[in-house]
């Protein structure tokens, strides 16, 4: 049986390929283990991208303003690289994003500003 952290991830991954499809991209998951979770091809640019996906988390303490927060570090703690990652899939509990890797440990927005910070993935097929 697999453990509640483990059926977490796979449901962000799953909302953000989700999401990448519903907004034309193709989307590949790598067989063996790599450091990134998908591949990503955009057939508009001919484009392609790694995607290192994570569950993002609330963070509402004193003496800071709130904010989504997510981890961009590795298992070894190191954060992930643009050999990595070109970017980091943020995923809230109503929202997927794609935050370019800049190669920091976290990355955060304030929830009034995050759509203007990251960019928002539709999760819903939207037809032309």
């Amino acid at each position: 049986m697999a453990s509640e952290s483990t059926n977490i991830g796979t449901h962000s991954e799953l909302r953000v390929m989700t999401a990448l499809l519903a907004n034309g991209y193709e989307v590949s998951k790598p067989i063996a283990p790599e450091v990134y979770d998908l591949q990503v091809h955009d057939p508009r640019t001919g484009e392609f991208f790694r995607v290192q996906v994570k569950t993002a988390r609330y963070r509402e303490r004193e003496n800071r303003l709130p904010a989504y927060v997510v981890d961009a570090r590795k298992g070894n703690g190191d954060p992930y690289t643009l050999r990595d990652a070109e970017y980091i899939a943020g995923v809230t509990p109503d929202a997927v994003y794609l935050i370019p890797n800049k190669g920091q440990i976290e990355y955060w927005a304030q929830p009034s500003l995050i759509d203007a910070k990251w960019m928002r993935l539709e999760e819903a097929y939207q037809r032309n």
